[in-house]
């Protein structure tokens, strides 16, 4: 019985206390990931050669689809235009056989025969000529027959050609809308090559920055800042500031519209005037400096033992540099324009953990992305309603 409840206490204790997993990254974690980045990539650009050529070769289809309705087209006027003429020989021989019939009718009265009879050479030479009259009558009569025969045959040529017609729009129409599918798909792994290409850019930049610093792949991220700048180079215990002394409030953090159509806005919009001083809301590192929307900063900040990221866009001059420690008060940039934007104003964004190390990507995709960690910079600083100001960090 002491054992039994010995153990459920010690059962008890373990429940009771906390599981902290550890998860740190090192050196040669980015580098997989650069690899497996690098092997995705790839593949993408195999996608797009296939569907490349299965988008010139649909194009290609439609070319010659278009070629045979042109054709077809033609031929459908060419026994119009046949059939026509043909009714129009039919009207012609109808009207000779008349005049021949009516030759032959006065020929055969008897006034008339015995006018002619008295005429002609002789009785033989005016038979003879009525037997040809009968003759080419009963010839136009065949010829006329004929010509009817083949004008049915043109209406059922013309009624397949016209199927066929029909039959080669149809396709056509199919092969439009296999363009446009395929051209969809193009657009899209064009974003995703594009999306790839500029992950592998930063994780190579980041391990030739660490590799620049002696680290190896083996240390993690943090040991190998702390091996250069000393264990207090993320000072703990602090909190978050603005990013400016001055600024209005333009546009909130959320989904909102933009030139009609549905964004995601993971940031605050600050209004102000281009080179109004930037400062970082919290010691830190600076982690990145490119362009993620314009001119762009990221620094990584540990407060309370936990890791953000503080995001800068649009900037018009940044004057850190990466790997720079720096304080709430560190200068960091200068507000602008850049990228596209509408008006100076500074683009302001907060993250947990670091990016542009623990992620890359900025919108969610096939991988871990800015999108999947971002937050309201509301939710640790405070800022006035949008469209107010304020005056001071």
């Amino acid at each position: 019985m002491r054992k039994l409840s010995s153990y459920l206490l010690v059962t008890l204790i373990l429940f009771l206390i906390p599981i902290t997993t550890i998860c740190a990254k090192t050196i040669g974690d980015i580098q997989k990931e650069l690899n497996e980045a690098q092997k995705k990539l790839n593949d993408t650009n195999t996608k797009k050669a296939m569907n490349s050529q299965d988008l010139a070769e649909t194009q290609k289809k439609i070319t010659e689809i278009k070629q045979n309705i042109t054709k077809t087209e033609g031929n459908i006027k060419a026994k119009t235009e046949e059939s026509e003429q043909l009714e129009k020989n039919i009207k012609k021989k109808n009207e000779e056989t008349k005049d021949l019939m009516r030759y032959y009718q006065i020929s055969s009265s008897g006034s008339a025969m015995i006018e002619y009879i008295m005429g002609a050479e002789s009785i033989t030479d005016l038979i003879y000529r009525l037997s040809i009259t009968e003759q080419i009558s009963s010839y136009n009569k065949k010829v006329v027959s004929e010509m009817n025969d083949m004008i049915k045959e043109n209406e059922k040529i013309k009624k397949d050609l016209v199927a066929k017609k029909e039959e080669l729009v149809k396709l056509k129409e199919e092969q439009d809308t296999q363009v446009i599918v395929l051209n969809k798909k193009q657009s899209e792994l064009d974003a995703e090559g594009e999306s790839d290409e500029k992950a592998i850019a930063g994780m190579q930049k980041e391990l030739k920055y660490y590799r620049s610093l002696g680290c190896s792949d083996n240390k993690t991220i943090d040991a190998c800042l702390a091996s250069v700048y000393g264990n207090g180079y993320l000072p703990t215990g602090t909190t978050f500031r603005r990013p400016t002394t001055t600024g209005r409030i333009s546009s909130e953090f959320g989904n909102r519209t933009l030139n009609g159509a549905p964004n995601k806005h993971f940031a605050i919009d600050i209004a102000m005037p281009t080179g109004t001083p930037v400062y970082s809301v919290a010691p830190g590192i600076v982690g990145y400096t490119g362009e993620v929307c314009g001119i762009s900063l990221v620094i990584w900040h540990n407060i309370n033992g936990k890791t953000y990221s503080s995001i800068y866009c649009h900037l018009s001059k940044q004057l850190v540099k990466k790997g720079q420690i720096v304080t709430e008060n560190t200068m960091i940039a200068k507000s602008g324009c850049t990228g596209q934007c509408y008006g100076a104003h500074l683009h302001f964004g907060m993250a947990t953990g670091k990016y542009k190390s623990d992620y890359y990507r900025y919108y969610a995709g096939n991988g871990d992305s800015l999108e999947n960690h971002t937050f309201n910079p509301r939710n640790v600083i405070v800022f006035p309603a949008k469209g107010q100001s304020y005056y001071n960090r």
